[in-house]
């Protein structure tokens, strides 16, 4: 199966306010979305669609916790989480549709222990064994050092050293754990600026930092640029891909069901250049439905063929 690891899992409430405002009284019209998310259980969500078992972990809490649980039961998603005793976060994307503007209010999450990240570890040890894949996304919550990704990547190709692992993240955690060397890394633009200290990156910089970050270790590269061109630098190739043109409605978790394409391709054979493209169609077919109605994989299939592939 694939595992994906949400050390900060949220609720997420897409609401619509036209309008919207920074100050004075904002009126929400709808509640337009209440999910379970995280960058993992969004990977997880996606895997479902194309029938790869699959199996969310990481950290609940709370009330909230116990929602994002429920709501993984109704959508058939296995899961396996640690329970701790801090509250789980709510993120709010208010939606303004005369201005077609997002605006992302995202809460930082509980407290972790040693005990929590202990248990964690333990889950792992069980879970990692029976796993092809082990997908480690999202933000931290804080009481976790800097290395914690660095530190569960390594434990994990450590009890089973056949495993693909993936990381998407930022900042210094994203800094850190790509010194594990997982086999697959997906920043976007600005994430990728970070890890390589520079402000901006020509298309022509992006393919070249991707490709000695490849040949540092990593065996699959793929950065996002929103909308725009996907930059892959792998063994079997290097690719530059455009996404088909959608009418898009939330970009929320786009990125996480690119992930999610591209490790259902991969799990299912198809060489790098296909998973890519079936990655990319997937998180193109997510920003058109906005996360308010499941994906279907007639659309994506659809979408696949509209991807525009170009060899570098």
């Amino acid at each position: 199966m694939v595992l994906t690891v949400t050390l900060n899992p949220v609720l997420d409430r897409v609401v619509e306010i036209p309008g919207f405002k920074a100050r004075g009284v904002n009126i929400v019209k709808r509640e337009r979305a209440r999910i379970a998310g995280g960058k993992g259980i969004n990977v997880s969500r996606v895997l479902k669609i194309f029938d790869i078992p699959t199996v969310a972990t990481g950290w609940l809490g709370g009330r909230v916790g116990e929602e994002i649980e429920r709501k993984l039961k109704q959508e058939q998603i296995p899961a396996d989480f640690i329970w701790i005793s801090g509250e789980s976060r709510i993120n709010l994307t208010v939606v303004d549709p005369d201005r077609e503007k997002e605006t992302h209010i995202v809460e930082q999450g509980p407290r972790v222990t040693e005990k929590d990240i202990r248990s964690l570890k333990d889950k792992l040890f069980k879970l990692t064994k029976k796993a092809r894949v082990c997908v480690f996304s999202g933000s931290v919550p804080s009481g976790c050092e800097d290395k914690i990704y660095l530190e569960l990547i390594n434990f994990t190709k450590q009890e089973n050293p056949d495993i693909i692992t993936v990381l998407d993240t930022r900042g210094v955690f994203f800094k850190e754990g790509v010194k594990s060397s997982p086999y697959l890394i997906k920043p976007n633009v600005n994430e990728l600026c970070e890890l390589v200290e520079k402000e901006s990156l020509s298309l022509r910089e992006i393919i070249q930092e991707a490709i000695r970050i490849k040949n540092g270790g990593i065996k699959l590269v793929v950065v996002s640029q929103g909308a725009g061109e996907v930059v892959v630098v792998g063994d079997d190739g290097n690719y530059l891909l455009t996404p088909p043109r959608v009418s898009t409605v939330n970009t929320v978790g786009a990125g996480d069901a690119m992930v999610g394409g591209l490790i259902a391709g991969l799990y299912k054979g198809e060489n790098l250049l296909e998973s890519c493209c079936l990655g990319v169609a997937t998180g193109s077919a997510s920003a058109e439905k906005g996360r308010e109605k499941p994906l279907e994989r007639r659309r994506i299939t659809e979408l696949v063929n509209k991807v525009k592939v170009r060899r570098l």
